[in-house]
């Protein structure tokens, strides 16, 4: 195999990448983001819902980028591309509808809005989200090809794909959870409604992250290493719960609702483990020959 092909003989940093992958992807992930980020926080900007300056968005292309450069070192460039190839892919008409479903999930928020608020929310506020111009089409693409592709790359086509080869759907989606929860740290600094939380909501702001990591493990494999469908999965859930028609009674909706649908997805991985039937979060589904074999992290 030529160096064009595949990773050259390893020295010095870039073998210490190679026998632990997962963990310089993590290193690399807060690296690129965090600059970003503390930069913004030094000057003293904050991230306001619908307006595009400052931004936190440059940031949120992290993952992507810290997942094809460790990859790049560990498997070379058959590596890269086997990466890439998975970026679109949506897993046919049920990974597709499982990557829309929180839009579902916000029909029924917007419903439970108007019977406890009295009100119908107000839906121009449905284009407004820290950090991203209010104009349509700019800002679908931005949570799509940054915030969906940007994470998703990296949290569910990299960390999640090589840790679940060992340790198993279920857990690695945990493990991916505890590192992603840790880069959101910057976040509580410069985006306003990250400001907000108060300290006895953290425990609550875990759980979430938790459940929505498990419900994004279904969802990718489901989707046969569906990056796309991930991405499109997390775009959609940040429209239906940190966009400003989504605060308050939405997002709260919206958040208990993902909740409830990881716990059922628990219960069916346990009922799948004691039948010994494979499942998208016991067993997964086995990666293509092209997605190199997961290493230790």
């Amino acid at each position: 195999m030529s160096d064009h092909d595949g990773p050259a003989p390893a020295r010095g940093v870039r073998a210490w990448v190679r026998r632990r992958p997962v963990t310089s992807f993590f290193a690399l992930a807060y690296a690129f983001s965090w600059s970003w980020w503390w930069g913004v926080a030094a000057t003293g900007g904050l991230v306001r819902p619908g307006v595009a300056w400052p931004t936190h968005l440059p940031g949120l292309l992290g993952p992507a980028l810290a997942a094809v450069a460790v990859t790049a070192a560990v498997d070379g460039r058959r590596g890269v591309s086997a990466l890439l190839r998975r970026v679109p892919r949506l897993g046919g008409a049920r990974g597709a509808a499982l990557a829309l479903s929180p839009l579902a999930l916000l029909a029924v928020a917007v419903v439970a809005a108007r019977v406890v608020d009295g009100r119908w929310p107000v839906w121009t506020g449905l284009t407004a989200i820290s950090g991203l111009p209010r104009d349509v089409l700019p800002m679908l693409a931005g949570l799509v090809l940054v915030n969906g592709v940007g994470e998703e790359t990296g949290w569910r086509g990299f960390a999640q794909e090589r840790l679940q080869d060992r340790h198993g759907p279920l857990r690695a989606a945990l493990l991916v959870t505890a590192g992603w929860c840790v880069w959101h740290l910057p976040l509580f600094v410069i985006v306003t409604s990250y400001r907000g939380f108060p300290p006895a909501a953290v425990p609550a702001f875990v759980l979430g992250m938790a459940a929505g990591a498990v419900v994004l493990a279904c969802c990718y494999n489901t989707a046969m290493g569906g990056i796309g469908a991930a991405a499109v999965w997390h775009a959609a859930y940040n429209l239906a719960s940190a966009s400003a028609m989504a605060e308050g009674t939405i997002a709260a909706v919206t958040t208990t609702l993902v909740m409830v649908w990881a716990a059922a997805l628990l219960v069916l991985a346990r009922r799948d483990r004691r039948r010994g039937r494979p499942s998208p979060l016991w067993g997964g589904r086995r990666p293509p020959a092209a997605v190199a074999t997961a290493v230790s992290p």
